[in-house]
C-alpha cells in the first residue's frame, strides 16, 4: 500500500490524477447518492475531453473499432430523439448519453497509461462491496443501517410479512443487484494484478456476497449471483468440493428462513403457472369463456409489459418511439384501443400495461431506440458470450489474464443478461455500473489483443 502511495504521489500527472479520483469514486457513490456519481461521472468526462484536445492522446487509437461502435450508437439515440413525439421527456437522457462512454474511455487510458492503476482500481470496487455487505450486515443485526435506513416492510406473500434489507439504498431494492455488478469486477481485477496476498479473498466474497444477496430477497439479483457462481465454479480446480458447498450453503439458507423460501421460489412459481385467459372463439359459450390456461413468463404483469413494448416497436420500427418514452407512448397507444381493439386483444390475453419502462433490457431497446440499436446491442452480446465461452473451453490453458478476461466478459453479461427481468437500461444508476465494467472491458481486450 506504501508503494501504490508513492506511485499515485510521484508518477502521475496532476491532471490524471484528478480524473482518477473522480472515477474511482464512482462505484461507491452509485451506493449511496447517485447524484455526486453523477456529478464525478460528468466531471470526469469534461477532463477527459481536455486532455484529448491537449495532448491529442494516442492510446485510443487502439480501440478505433470500439469507438466507432459507440459512436453509432449514440448516433442512433440521437436520431430517435429527434423523430420522438416526446422530445423534452427523451432530450436530457439522450442528449447526454455520450458521458458514460467517455466513463469507460476514462477508464481505459488510466488503466493504459499507468501500469500499478489496476491496483488502484482494485482496492476502491472492492473496499465500496465491503463496506456496502457489512451496512447491510449491520442493517440485518440491528434493523437499520449506518445512515439510519430501517429494514423495508414488502407486501406479505401468503400473508406471511415480508422484509428486504436495502442498505444504503433505502427503499430502493437494489443492494443486491449492486453486488452481483461488481463482482465480477472485483474477480476479473484480482486475477490481473494475480494478487497473492488474496489467494482466498474471492471464496470469502462469494460467501459475504451471497448471504447478502439471499437476505435481499431480490430473484433478478440471486439468479444473477448463481451465474457468477456457476462461472466461477467452471473455471475452477476444486469443481466438485465447491460445487458441493455452493448446494449444502443454499439448502442451509433456505432452511433457516422459510419466509425467504416462499417469496424467492414458491411465488416465483405462483407467478410462472398456468393462468386463465379469455378464450376468444364464437363457438365457445359464456361458461367456457375462461377454459383455457397459458403459461406466463415472469409474470402476468412483466407478460404485458412485454406485449406493449412490441406494440410500441411495432409502431416505431426503425428508431423506437424515443429514450424514456415508454409510459407516454403506451398512454397514446391506449387511447387508441379503444378505436383499435386489436390493440387490447390477443390469444394469450395480453393487454396495454403503462410503466415507466418494461423492465426488459432488450424489450426496451426495442421500444425506445428502435432496431437499428438492438442490433448494435444484440451484436455487442454475441461478441461478449462468444469470447467468454472461447475462454471457458479452453481449460487447463487459461492463464490470470485470461481468467481476468473472463471474469469480465462474465460482468458485461450479467448487466445486459436476457431473458430476465431487468431495471431501466437507459437509467443513470445502470448506464454507470455498464459504464465500470465496459471501461475495464476494453482495457483487457486490448491487454489480450497484443499479448497474443
Amino acid at each position: 500500500m506504501d508503494k501504490l502511495a508513492s506511485d499515485f504521489k510521484n508518477k502521475i500527472e496532476l491532471i490524471d490524477k484528478f480524473l482518477l479520483i473522480l472515477v474511482i469514486l464512482i462505484p461507491f457513490s452509485l451506493a449511496i447518492s447517485i447524484f455526486a456519481a453523477d456529478l464525478f461521472s460528468s466531471i470526469s468526462g469534461i477532463i477527459l475531453i481536455y486532455i484529448f484536445l491537449k495532448k491529442n492522446i494516442s492510446f485510443f487509437k487502439l480501440i478505433k473499432k470500439e469507438i466507432i461502435l459507440m459512436i453509432i450508437f449514440y448516433s442512433i439515440i440521437l436520431i430517435s430523439l429527434f423523430l420522438s413525439k416526446y422530445l423534452k421527456v427523451s432530450f436530457l437522457p439522450s442528449f447526454f448519453y455520450f458521458r458514460y462512454f467517455l466513463v469507460s474511455l476514462s477508464i481505459f487510458y488510466l488503466l493504459n497509461k499507468y501500469d500499478f492503476i489496476s491496483k488502484i482500481f482494485f482496492y476502491s470496487i472492492l473496499f465500496s462491496i465491503l463496506i456496502v455487505i457489512f451496512d447491510g450486515i449491520f442493517q440485518y443485526i440491528f434493523g437499520f443501517n449506518s445512515l439510519g435506513y430501517k429494514i423495508a416492510n414488502t407486501n406479505s406473500v401468503d400473508d406471511t410479512a415480508i422484509h428486504w434489507i436495502t442498505g444504503f439504498f433505502d427503499e430502493e431494492k437494489k443492494l443486491g443487484s449492486y453486488l452481483v455488478r461488481f463482482f465480477p469486477l472485483v474477480l476479473s481485477l484480482i486475477y490481473l494484478g494475480n494478487k497473492k496476498n488474496y489467494v482466498h479473498l474471492d471464496k470469502l466474497l462469494f460467501m459475504l456476497i451471497g448471504v447478502i444477496v439471499f437476505l435481499t430477497s431480490e430473484r433478478t439479483a440471486l439468479f444473477l449471483y448463481i451465474v457468477i457462481l456457476i462461472s466461477y465454479i467452471i473455471i475452477s480446480k476444486h469443481k466438485f468440493l465447491l460445487l458441493f458447498s455452493s448446494i449444502l450453503a443454499f439448502i442451509i439458507l433456505f432452511s433457516i428462513s422459510p419466509n425467504l423460501k416462499n417469496k424467492i421460489i414458491d411465488f416465483t412459481l405462483r407467478q410462472v403457472s398456468s393462468d386463465y385467459v379469455v378464450n376468444e372463439d364464437a363457438n365457445h359459450s359464456a361458461d367456457d369463456a375462461y377454459n383455457e390456461r397459458k403459461i406466463r413468463f415472469y409474470s402476468t404483469e412483466h407478460e404485458n409489459l412485454a406485449y406493449t413494448s412490441l406494440v410500441i416497436f411495432r409502431q416505431n420500427f426503425l428508431f423506437g418511439a424515443g429514450v424514456k418514452s415508454f409510459y407516454h407512448e403506451c398512454n397514446r397507444l391506449k387511447k387508441l384501443g379503444t378505436e383499435d381493439l386489436s390493440l387490447n386483444n390477443n390469444m394469450r390475453g395480453n393487454k396495454l400495461v403503462c410503466s415507466t419502462h418494461p423492465h426488459s433490457t432488450y424489450l426496451q431497446i426495442l421500444s425506445d431506440i428502435g432496431i437499428f440499436g438492438f442490433i448494435i446491442i444484440l451484436y455487442f452480446l454475441y461478441y461478449i458470450s462468444l469470447t467468454y465461452f472461447k475462454i471457458l473451453f479452453k481449460g487447463n490453458q487459461i492463464d490470470n489474464n485470461l481468467r481476468s478476461y473472463y471474469f469480465i466478459n462474465l460482468g458485461i453479461l450479467v448487466n445486459l443478461f436476457p431473458l430476465i427481468p431487468s431495471g431501466n437500461f437507459f437509467n443513470n444508476w445502470i448506464c454507470l455500473t455498464i459504464s465500470c465494467s465496459f471501461g475495464i472491458w476494453l482495457f483487457l481486450k486490448n491487454k489480450i489483443v497484443m499479448e497474443k
